[in-house]
This record gives structure tokens, sequence and C-alpha cells, in this order.
């Protein structure tokens, strides 16, 4: 019996030194508590919401006035004939863009910067009839800009580099083709 309590007490002072800790305040996450993005590897909707205008279209609207006279004459008296040109000439051009895009978009969070604030990147390929549809977006998110629903705003991420590209039959059509590109140069359309 004796033995028993030496190996009892032995036990008790011995195994706190081998025991675990299964918390770890790093990656600790309270169970009531909101899911926000706050680890690699986390998923944060983006709520992209951009418009911009700018002085340049890929519709192209120009006019062009032109305008030749040819003036012939004959002098009867000294037997001279005359030739003129009269030309008058204005050519204008007007462009115009106005981009707006409007979209949900889910990224994950790739790094956690020192200062707390998370690098995100996503990407999100919608193909409609044919044409397909890309949204490109990376950047910067403090943490305190997320909101309870984990989502946060466009205008909201540092460093934002969104991109919007199509590839299809209506993204084809505003491509010029190389006969009107040559007209162009030459002036005739």
């Amino acid at each position: 019996m004796k033995y028993l309590w030496y190996i009892l007490i032995l036990e008790l002072f011995f195994s706190s030194a081998w025991s675990l800790n299964l918390f770890a305040e790093e990656n600790y996450r309270p169970l009531i508590a909101d899911r926000k993005a706050s680890m690699p590897g986390d998923l944060l909707t983006v709520i992209v919401l951009e418009t911009s205008n700018a002085q340049t279209s890929a519709d192209l609207s120009s006019g062009k006035n032109i305008k030749a006279a040819l003036t012939a004459g004959y002098n009867k008296d000294k037997h001279e004939v005359e030739f003129g040109l009269d030309s008058k000439g204005r050519t204008a051009a007007q462009t115009g863009r106005n981009g707006k895009i409007k979209a949900s978009l889910t990224v994950r969070v790739k790094e956690v910067f020192p200062n707390s604030t998370y690098l995100v990147e996503g990407i999100q390929t919608i193909t409609i009839n044919g044409e397909q549809q890309q949204i490109l977006l990376s950047g910067i998110v403090r943490p305190e800009d997320i909101s309870p629903q984990n989502t946060i705003l466009s205008t909201r991420l540092a460093d934002a580099h969104i991109r919007y590209a199509g590839n299809g039959s209506v993204s084809d059509s505003q491509n010029r083709n190389y006969f009107y590109k040559i007209l162009s140069f030459v002036g005739l359309v």
C-alpha cells in the first residue's frame, strides 16, 4: 500500500509536466463570435461597386467635312487656260467611356502582414451564352473594415486591382478588323 501512495504522488507531480495545452491563442476562435476572415485560407466576400469616367471609348464617333472645288477659266484674248483647286477640310472625333461594375466576389486571404492587414486575391469566371467574363481582384484589407457578415466594399481595399475582361462574340465585335483599320488610317471612314 505504501508503494501505491508513492506512485500516486509521483504521478500527480510529473503528469502536469507531460500534459499538452489544447488552447492555442493564435488560432483560437470562439464559438459564438462572428466568423470574420482573419487567417490565410479564410474566405471574404467583396462587394464590387466601381464607377469610372474617362475620355476614351471603344465606341468611336467621328465626323468629317471636306469640300473641294475645281475652277477652270479661259481667256480668249490671251489664249490662256487657268485651273484652280480650292478646298476646305475639317475633321473632328469625340470619344468617351463610362464604366460601371457591380458584382459580389468571394476572395481568399493569401497572407497576413505584421500590421494585421490581409492580402486578398480572387477570381470569378462567368459564362453566359458563350460569352466568358472574368473578374480578377486583389488588394489589402484592414480587419476593422470587414463587416460582421464577413463582407467588405471594394472601395475599402488598399492597392486594389480589379480587372474585368470578357471573351466571346460581344467582345470580338468591339475589335475592328484590318480592312476597317486601313480605311480609317487612309481617312475614308
